[in-house]
């Protein structure tokens, strides 16, 4: 009898550890059953990717509907290029030339009305597209503007990036943070809210394009913390790439 109540015990102690697997779970906010060690940290690099200020008003990651990484190279490249060019701006300085008033002139009419700020060769782009996207996405090189003040032109295999000295003003504010993420072995998902805010007319958004209407009104003293429960939320899905050793962002929807 004893023999069996034992066998009866192991057994079903086998089932519920094949029922609830727990090892193979995915914790939120916490490393779990992972490859590559990740950290605040390492989200935070990775939230990093997305255009921190979307002046120009792209539609990019923050869209109704989803947007996948190679999608938005096809529809959006002018997104992606100055998405690079904001990486390498924060993280590979190295890679900025120094452009000549001269050099300006060969590729934009009026420079003299501009500054040269920097030129970039193509092969670095596509390295850092390589990086941030994936291997299996190919940049399609495009004139780009970084802010309404930053342009940059491509030509000759590099990027001439220059400042207009126009100021703009913008009739729009945003919001958006990171409220938690989710690491599984070869995926992170960052959670993310978002709010676009018309100042002129107070009307708010969900998306970057202005699609979605919010029950949100802006006022002067508008405080995004009164209201973090009515916000849309995003996840970003990012992929590991075991030929570098890092993740690349993969697609952004509504969550």
């Amino acid at each position: 009898m004893i023999i069996i109540v034992v066998i009866l015990v192991i057994g079903l102690g086998f089932l519920f550890i094949k029922l609830f697997d727990f090892e193979n779970q995915t914790d939120i906010n916490n490393e779990s059953n992972i490859s590559k060690e990740v950290d605040e940290e390492t989200i935070h690099q990775l939230y990093s990717y997305f255009l921190e200020n979307n002046e120009v008003e792209y539609s990019g990651i923050h869209s109704t509907h989803y947007v996948g990484n190679k999608n938005i190279v096809n529809q959006n490249p002018q997104y992606v290029n100055a998405m690079i060019y904001q990486y390498i701006l924060n993280n590979n300085q190295s890679s900025l030339e120094t452009l000549t008033s001269e050099e300006l002139s060969t590729v934009v009419n009026n420079s003299q009305n501009y500054t040269p700020l920097y030129k970039v060769s193509l092969s670095k782009f596509e390295e850092v597209t390589n990086l941030l996207l994936g291997p299996e996405v190919t940049l399609r090189p495009r004139e780009f503007a970084y802010t309404n003040k930053v342009k940059a032109v491509f030509a000759n295999d590099y990027y001439y990036i220059y400042d207009t000295l126009e100021e703009v003003d913008k009739d729009f504010i945003e919001f958006k943070a990171i409220t938690r993420y989710a690491v599984s072995e070869d995926e992170i998902t960052i959670y993310e809210y978002y709010l676009k805010c018309d100042t002129t007319t107070n009307v708010c958004f969900n998306d970057e394009a202005r699609d979605s209407l919010s029950d949100i009104t802006y006022t002067i003293d508008f405080n995004i913390n009164n209201y973090l429960n009515s916000l849309t939320i995003y996840e970003h899905t990012f992929k590991y790439n075991s030929e570098n050793d890092s993740y690349y962002w993969y697609s952004s929807q509504m969550a």
